[in-house]
């Protein structure tokens, strides 16, 4: 009866308007795009209860890994061996996280590549994340512009270039932090529109 009463409550709190929810935008930046060969480096998010961002929310963290496989890394975004002097435990980022995702919704640009990694690290470290829902901001615009042009030109579904059609302003992009917040804004700018 137990996980009944779980899944009518979850079921329940995902009927109310999209308003009612309260929304965490997060970006992580790995050492490739393999979340079981590849290695997290950095997680960050912040909290968005519409219309607002909370800015003091945010969190950034550099993540402990084996400093020999940062791969291309430095070249995407720029995090480089020194700047992991003094990195935070995997597990103790992703229990942090377990909190804040509860019951709440994830939000992520191209989704499918953040959700991997924080669902490999988290099964590593025997952590559950267990967000009410997940939205995707690259797989929302996509829909979108499918609907009004027949083709997606090469470049039309980056973090920048979703946030110049909502006339949002550009960010440095690949900076978890700094990202996270930027697709948090783009998620608002979506739902209002």
């Amino acid at each position: 009866m137990g996980s009944f009463k779980r899944w009518l409550k979850r079921w329940l709190q995902q009927k109310k308007p999209w308003t009612e929810h309260t929304y965490v935008a997060l970006d992580v930046e790995s050492s490739g795009l393999d979340p079981h060969s590849d290695q997290l480096l950095a997680v960050a998010w912040v909290v968005i209860k519409p219309p607002v961002i909370d800015y003091a929310s945010g969190r950034y963290y550099l993540i402990k890994h084996d400093q020999t496989e940062l791969k291309q890394s430095p070249v995407v975004h720029g995090l480089v061996s020194k700047d992991f002097i003094d990195p935070t435990e995997p597990a103790e980022v992703l229990r942090e996280l377990a909190k804040v995702l509860k019951d709440n919704v994830l939000v992520c640009h191209y989704i499918r590549l953040d959700w991997g990694f924080l669902k490999q690290a988290a099964k590593q470290h025997g952590i559950k994340l267990e967000p009410l829902a997940r939205f995707d901001t690259l797989a929302y615009e996509a829909q979108r512009l499918k609907r009004h042009q027949h083709h997606i030109a090469r470049g039309e579904l980056t973090l920048n270039a979703c946030r110049t059609r909502y006339g949002l302003p550009e960010y440095n992009a690949h900076h978890a932090f700094s990202d996270a917040i930027a697709c948090g804004e783009l998620m608002l700018a979506q739902r209002y529109k």
